[in-house]
């Protein structure tokens, strides 16, 4: 008896032990993680630099899918809190329930929606937007923290973010484009894939191996994109960058 007592004993520990082992590796993990992400969204704010004149915006984006069988409206409300956002409000939104929160950190402006895809599903998209490159260093402390926090809830979140300003170029957005991807290929190994253009717009994505966020696109994938739109109203055209898309309007 004592012999397999003794034995259970050290089976116990070592679950423990494998326990706090395993936690630590996801630890690390996470921080390496989130060290690569702050590099690549560092790597924007560097582009913004160098190819807009008048950085007007950043806006960051993490989404993903929340499954689970227990309270929606409770997982919302917790992760709010967590991120030290206001208390979630219920709204009705293209027949969906959704639970949303608008709250400021550190000078940047946050918005949270948790919309109820099923009974066992939702969409959580959180977003952070700062205004001025004066905030930029609270907006990466943030981007790590709330990635961080989604993926503690359970969320399989992915990030994506955009700058946005303006050129004084005064002519067409085809020319600033090339003006500006020649200025690209200097500082990324940026390989043209997909481009689209209208008659006060071009946008241009790419593949760039030196970054490691990308989506699907097709049978290809994509790092970065790049749009150019003439701004009638201020007479200059209007600069968007985006990793590894655009998800705001250009």
């Amino acid at each position: 008896m004592k012999t397999a007592a003794k034995w259970g004993a050290f089976g116990l520990a070592g679950m423990v032990l494998l326990g706090i082992m395993y936690f630590q590796f996801w630890n690390s993990l996470t921080k390496v993680q989130a060290a690569a992400d702050q590099s690549e969204l560092r790597t924007l704010f560097n582009l913004g630099r160098q190819m807009v004149k008048e950085p007007q915006r950043v806006v960051i984006k993490w989404q993903g899918t929340w499954e689970g069988s227990g309270d929606a409206e409770a997982a919302a409300q917790h992760l709010s809190r967590s991120l030290q956002l206001p208390s979630v409000k219920e709204v009705e939104e293209n027949g969906h329930t959704t639970y949303r929160a608008i709250g400021e950190k550190d000078a940047v402006n946050v918005r949270f929606n948790w919309q109820e895809i099923s009974g066992d599903q939702s969409y959580v998209i959180i977003q952070l937007e700062a205004q001025t490159p004066q905030q930029w260093d609270s907006l990466a402390d943030l981007q790590a923290k709330f990635g961080e926090k989604m993926r503690d809830a359970g969320i399989d979140a992915k990030w994506n973010a955009a700058l946005q300003g303006h050129v004084d170029d005064r002519t067409e957005a085809a020319d600033t484009m090339n003006r500006i991807e020649g200025r690209l290929k200097g500082i990324l190994d940026a390989v043209p894939k997909e481009t689209y253009q209208d008659e006060t717009t071009v946008s241009n994505a790419y593949q760039v191996p030196s970054l490691k966020t990308r989506v699907r696109s097709g049978d290809t994938w994509l790092n970065m994109q790049v749009a150019v739109h003439e701004d009638d109203v201020r007479g200059t055209n209007r600069v968007t960058i985006g990793l590894p898309v655009i998800t705001i309007e250009y």
